[in-house]
């Protein structure tokens, strides 16, 4: 397995396009953009260096990252503002560095939850055990998927799709998104969580 080496422009599109329609993540705010951001890197590791050259440019606890900071000083609109416009000047400066992207077929963050939920350890997958960071930590990693592996992106898109149907057709909410019916349903914390996997499983098995 070879690996092709890229910029970061990809994400800067991404990240861009959020800016501009900032609806598109679950509960927008900086740490749902981190959530988005963590879903990326779990298919492009190479980009974590955005994450330590943040920190340097946003103050605040030593212990949370630039995500949590800008949250915490300047709140969800502000906060998303200035993340967003420090990240993609970041990523589409044309010295920052190259990474890499691995040829072989990539992780799919289902299957990294469920994992986890396996080992009772969620919180070493999820930054918030919430369905709105899973989701936006799966949006993260689909996007990352499709701007890499195509094919791959579009057998996920479909199966997360039957998912859905499936799941709208369970709890009787035609149209509703998956991520919004478990919330709705199940509560937005570790429980819901949990109860995402074992609705995963059961819909394979209907």
């Amino acid at each position: 397995m070879g690996e092709t080496e890229m910029t970061s422009a990809l994400l800067a599109r991404r990240l861009s396009a959020i800016a501009s329609h900032s609806k598109r993540l679950e509960c927008p705010s900086p740490i749902h953009l981190g959530a988005f951001f963590y879903g990326y890197l779990l298919i492009v590791p190479g980009l974590a260096w955005l994450n330590d050259t943040l920190d340097r440019l946003f103050n605040g606890p030593e212990q949370a990252r630039a995500w949590t900071r800008s949250y915490l000083a300047l709140g969800d609109e502000l906060g998303m503002a200035r993340i967003l416009e420090a990240a993609i000047g970041l990523l589409n400066d044309p010295s920052g560095p190259l990474v890499t992207v691995a040829h072989g077929k990539p992780d799919w963050f289902v299957d990294v939850v469920l994992e986890a939920l396996d080992a009772r350890r969620p919180a070493t997958v999820l930054g918030e055990c919430t369905i709105e960071w899973m989701y936006n930590f799966g949006l993260g990693a689909q996007d990352a998927t499709e701007d890499h592996f195509p094919e791959v992106a579009r057998e996920r898109a479909e199966q997360l799709a039957r998912f859905e149907t499936w799941l709208q057709d369970y709890y009787d909410s035609p149209g509703v998104p998956w991520q919004r019916i478990l919330r709705g349903f199940e509560g937005p914390a570790e429980a819901a969580i949990y109860r995402f996997g074992e609705l995963w499983n059961e819909h394979l098995s209907g």
